[in-house]
């Protein structure tokens, strides 16, 4: 039988060389390294941060049962069957249906179940769907060790996604598809990443914002994206009555054209910020602002394309788009920064995998947890309510903005945790002398340790 010292977690050393002849002369202990830190934490660790997130989501059942008025699924419902019976989508006014018409397809096979049943089976649905895509981004950024980095920005996230687990918004599904874009764009699968990005856009019009960055510095992904953008167009005709389904297209472009003017609800965008410091008047647009932002989000997306490998540039072009969605849309609420939560615990996982960065990993960490004020209690979340969430933006946006500039990468590679062969090593040293060049061992660069 083994015996307890046996059967405790240990970090696992695995040699570097193939087990050729010639390396039984060189020493083992030399050529080890910890395969990887999230590894030596052992099991427990992917499994803590599903409890969680399954813990969540059923906690938050539960409220929702005691605060039904709370889930905004009603709307969704409403529009579903207002698209069967050919009905008007869009009521006058700021509120209401804020959606393409094909947006209302996403709620229909609830209909069949009575409600408040189909609203509860609804936040268990996008619970589920952001867990499936966390778990394919994990594999992305982490492809030795998934399960960890998966559990990982489940428990980093979790804060964060409470408000629209509890809301039942749609930003969720939309977070899972571009999350599922990234995946297969950074793979290399760009048809198919352009056209699950298109489906984000109709899912959430608000996804336009990184579609349209992704479309102005990924070549490669242009034909997926608007091959999906006439898919999503013409399968809205599928309707019986195709008079109505123009009828809403028009209407849709008026009612968001009037919904995007501020007013005077909560939200938590940076001019939100500044008017509720007194920095702004309560009508500024910041229409100059937005349009200078915009400008500096493309050059650095553009930036991030030609310093960057494949997968961080996708990477970081996503999160461009979605950090200017969360500082300056006018109308992006509290609940829409789950989307910051996971792109920088995913960022966490990688920095934590890196010598000598668990203080940047730990940074992340603690911006990811700052994103769930909320959670905390009002006397922690009423004083930094207004404010809070836009700096960890900001700070975030830094971030992306010293990867560029370092040329650093956001995915760990399938050798994460090994030292640099010595044959790498020495063919690098020899190259680098020829060209007077740096001398940067090639799997040193890879794995991060630059």
């Amino acid at each position: 039988m083994p015996s307890p010292s046996m059967l405790s977690p240990q970090a696992l050393r695995v040699p570097l060389t193939p087990p050729f002849a010639w390396t039984d002369r060189l020493r083992a202990d030399r050529l080890t390294a910890p395969v990887s830190r999230l590894s030596a934490l052992g099991r427990p660790w992917p499994r803590l941060g599903v409890i969680v997130w399954v813990l969540t989501t059923l906690v938050i059942a539960v409220i929702a049962i005691v605060q039904p008025h709370r889930c905004i699924a009603g709307i969704y419902r409403a529009a579903a069957v207002a698209w069967m019976n050919a009905e008007p989508l869009y009521a006058p006014g700021l509120h209401g249906y804020l959606y393409f018409p094909t947006g209302a397809v996403a709620y229909m096979p609830f209909l069949v179940l009575p409600e408040p049943l189909a609203s509860h089976l609804w936040r268990v649905a996008l619970s589920a769907l952001l867990w499936v895509a966390i778990r394919r981004y994990a594999r992305l950024i982490a492809p030795r060790n998934a399960g960890y980095a998966a559990g990982a920005i489940l428990l980093l996230s979790a804060p964060a996604a409470t408000i629209d687990l509890l809301r039942g918004q749609m930003t969720l599904p939309m977070l899972a598809l571009l999350l599922f874009a990234t995946v297969d764009l950074a793979s290399g699968r760009d048809r198919r990443g352009g056209l699950l990005l298109a489906a984000a856009v109709f899912v959430k019009p608000l996804a336009l914002v990184p579609a349209l960055l992704v479309f102005a510095t990924l070549p490669e992904a242009r034909r997926g994206l608007l091959l999906g953008g006439v898919c999503g167009v013409l399968l809205s005709f599928l309707h019986n009555d195709p008079i109505y389904v123009v009828e809403q297209w028009v209407a849709m472009v008026g009612k968001l054209g009037v919904a995007a003017a501020p007013d005077s609800g909560t939200w938590f965008d940076v001019g939100a910020a500044l008017k509720t410091a007194g920095w702004l008047a309560p009508d500024a647009t910041l229409f100059g602002p937005r349009a200078a932002a915009a400008i500096v989000c493309l050059a650095l997306a553009w930036l991030a394309v030609r310093r960057l490998d494949p997968r961080t540039a996708v990477i970081v072009v996503m999160s461009l788009g979605c950090c200017y969605l969360l500082l300056f849309n006018p109308r992006v609420e509290e609940g829409s920064y789950v989307m910051l939560a996971v792109l920088a615990a995913g960022a966490s996982v990688v920095e934590g995998e890196r010598p000598a960065n668990g203080r940047r990993a730990a940074l992340l960490a603690l911006l990811c947890l700052a994103l769930g004020t909320h959670m905390y209690g009002n006397t922690l979340y009423r004083p930094t309510a207004f404010w809070l969430k836009q700096v960890m933006a900001v700070g975030y946006v830094g971030c992306l903005v010293h990867v560029i500039m370092a040329r650093r990468s956001l995915t760990c590679r399938a050798t994460v945790g090994q030292r640099p062969h010595p044959a790498h090593a020495a063919r690098s040293f020899v190259i680098g002398r020829l060209s007077n060049s740096r001398i940067v061992p090639p799997l040193a660069r890879d794995n991060g340790y630059l």
